[in-house]
């Protein structure tokens, strides 16, 4: 009898019960999430169970993940390196693609190192697990992405968190002095072939760059001048700014002229580089700190070949195409205005990410169903992923969107507006 066949002890039946009962609340309280495969590309158009949509909501900025000459970039790197990189870096799968990246990378954001991960955020566990630990305290925004939020959770670390951009507040939570009881935690043991460690215990001001679910900027030169009078190491998450904003596509250090000021910055290939992966930027000791400590790096294996041939193939139609990030955030500008004009709550937005605040869960749902009858698809972003009162589409633009794309969006938000009870 295989193992679905068998039947189940009354241990798993309970816990299987609990499952449904929590899921069964999900659905009542419209929280249920559903996954919709898709059988395209992810271009600007996309079918979804079999019907074509106009797409409004990929992290594709600018169009990479189905240029072509990325698509050859990685099916060269497959014939050539295989499908997988068959084990961690440390160990056999340091490929010299991967080394070509990391030097571009470096090049590009004009630090002195880079390093790799299988996704971006395993490149931030790797960094705040690595650079503090009980001894020391992180001070991040509350809208950061869930990978740093848990990532300064699990590094041991005192973790404070000040209300999303208040400069004032995390100035204060840096001032404030930890008592021993809480800055000399416990320890973990340390392995018995690790050589000797002893610190000064440190301070980490974190936060990421575009933050994904409202589009806003964080004022990374504000962050950069109040850890330097706090003695407090920058690190930014790049992510959602990379290969978009700054004058040469570098992100919001580069706008805000403060690069110099972080410590370290955390990048992905899964958004602008039309790829997957995440890497780190910064001094060479960082990156050799990071090889030899950094678990999230060390025990798992490294970036499939393809997907490194890839970023670097977008990488360089990023230097080449400058036309591709201007084009992304002029639609974005043109998108935000028109909304704004139509009543639309559209916040604080700076970027290709723009949301529509709807307010209820309800309201959110369905304005998205509406669209996807109408043929556009932006899921509802709901609670937990957004504060609760905050449900919202998440319109993101690529430099790919024809005009056409953007007028056909423009004229069924007009429709919505007028159809349904959308926060203004």
């Amino acid at each position: 009898m295989g193992i679905l066949e068998s039947p189940a002890s009354e241990t798993i039946r309970v816990w299987l019960a609990d499952l449904e009962r929590a899921a069964e609340l999900r659905r009542q309280h419209h929280m249920q999430r559903v996954l919709r495969p898709v059988q395209s590309a992810q271009g600007p158009t996309v079918e979804i169970q079999g019907h074509q949509y106009v797409q409004f909501c990929t992290n594709n900025y600018l169009g990479l993940a189905n240029d072509p000459e990325v698509i050859d970039a990685a099916r060269t790197a497959i014939s050539r390196y295989g499908t997988g990189a068959g084990a961690s870096r440390l160990v056999a799968g340091s490929m010299d693609l991967h080394h070509q990246l990391e030097q571009a990378l470096a090049e590009f954001k004009r630090t002195e190192a880079a390093l790799l991960f299988p996704t971006g955020f395993m490149a931030n566990l790797a960094v705040l697990t690595t650079f503090a630990g009980p001894a020391d305290r992180i001070v991040s925004d509350k809208l950061n992405h869930a990978s740093l939020l848990d990532a300064a959770r699990w590094s041991g670390a005192h973790h404070r968190t000040f209300p999303h951009k208040n400069i004032d507040r995390a100035k204060e939570l840096l001032a404030r002095k930890i008592s021993p009881a809480v800055r000399h935690g416990r320890q973990p043991p340390a392995p018995p072939d690790s050589p000797p460690s002893a610190r000064a215990a440190r301070t980490l001001l974190v936060s990421d760059s575009v933050f994904s679910m409202d589009g806003d900027v964080a004022d990374l030169a504000a962050l950069s001048a109040v850890a330097e009078s706090a003695g407090a190491l920058l690190v930014a998450d790049e992510a959602h700014a990379t290969g978009v904003l700054g004058e040469h596509g570098r992100g919001v250090g580069e706008l805000a002229g403060v690069e110099g000021h972080i410590a370290v910055s955390v990048g992905t290939l899964s958004k602008a580089f039309g790829s997957v992966g995440g890497f780190v930027v910064g001094s060479q000791a960082v990156i050799d700190t990071l090889v030899n400590e950094a678990r999230s790096f060390i025990y798992t294996t490294a970036l499939p070949p393809g997907c490194s041939a890839a970023a670097l193939a977008a990488l360089k139609i990023m230097l080449r195409r400058p036309q591709l990030r201007h084009r992304v955030m002029t639609l974005a500008t043109d998108v935000r205005n028109h909304l704004q004009t139509m009543g639309y709550d559209c916040g604080h937005s700076r970027s290709p990410i723009i949301p529509v605040i709807c307010g209820s869960t309800e309201s959110a749902l369905e304005a998205s169903e509406f669209l996807r009858q109408s043929g556009i698809f932006v899921p509802a972003i709901r609670p937990p992923t957004v504060a609760p009162g905050t449900a919202r589409l998440r319109l993101s633009l690529m430099a790919t969107h024809s005009d056409g794309h953007i007028e056909f969006l423009l004229e069924h938000m007009t429709q919505l507006r007028d159809r349904l009870l959308v926060r203004r």
